[in-house]
């Protein structure tokens, strides 16, 4: 593998980690009571052991955060 490619692996995980923490920090701040009712109210723990997840499987938390967003704008 020549370095120009390894680098441009380096960059795109950097930048998807960086994405995934973004999104889960929004969204143990304000989506997980939307998308699990379960966890609405639970403790800042239990937010900071979701953290982890929800950074690596952004994508998927993003798509069900939007749908949970979309289903209660069209159930008021």
């Amino acid at each position: 593998m020549s370095p120009a490619v390894a680098n441009m692996i380096v960059i795109a995980l950097g930048a998807y980690a960086g994405i995934g923490l973004l999104v889960g920090i929004a969204f143990i701040a304000r989506g997980i009571d939307r998308v699990d009712p379960v966890a609405t109210g639970s403790s800042w723990g239990f937010r900071l052991l979701v953290l982890p997840g929800a950074a690596a499987l952004w994508p998927i938390i993003s798509r069900r955060w939007w749908r949970a967003r979309a289903q209660a704008r069209s159930h008021p």
